[in-house]
């Protein structure tokens, strides 16, 4: 098999371990209230900090209009407080409540331990090398990410 052969497989198996992850993780979710669009917009604020709607929405590369759905519902769940933004008057910065800290620490702690089941029987080099292809894949179709709220970005 080729260099370019094996590459083309890991790209086929992209689409599918994508998938999978989705439902394992919405599984996973399945009774707290919080949906995998949810916690996504959780994990970004607990790495990032204080965010915008539009810097979640790049980060996840989905629509502002989707990510303030989504912000809305864990504000109404007490999970995000609003505050202003110095930079942007009509776009506050919203941050993860103490309520909603420990409940994305509680999902991380759940994703640990399967992640810990699936990472037992590899390398530390197996896994570096897969990080080592998928960051190059990324870096490699850079050209082509898209904005989102500029739907003909690519055309």
């Amino acid at each position: 098999m080729t260099k370019t052969d094996q590459a083309y497989a890991i790209i086929q198996l992209i689409r599918p371990v994508h998938r999978r992850l989705a439902r394992a993780v919405e599984t996973k979710l399945a009774g707290s209230g919080i949906s995998v669009g949810m916690r996504a917009v959780m994990e970004i604020l607990a790495v990032k900090g204080k965010s915008s709607v539009p810097e979640i929405a790049r980060n996840l590369f989905l629509k502002r209009q989707q990510i303030q759905l989504l912000v809305n519902e864990l504000e109404a769940k007490g999970y995000l407080e609003r505050g202003p933004n110095p930079a942007h008057k009509r776009s506050p910065l919203f941050a993860l409540t103490k309520d909603g800290l420990s409940e994305f620490e509680r999902i991380r702690q759940t994703e640990n331990m399967e992640l810990e089941a699936l990472v037992t029987p590899l390398s530390q080099a197996e896994l570096a090398s897969t990080e080592v292809v998928l960051r190059q894949l990324l870096e490699h179709f850079s050209a082509f990410e898209d904005d989102p709220d500029n739907l003909g970005s690519l055309e």
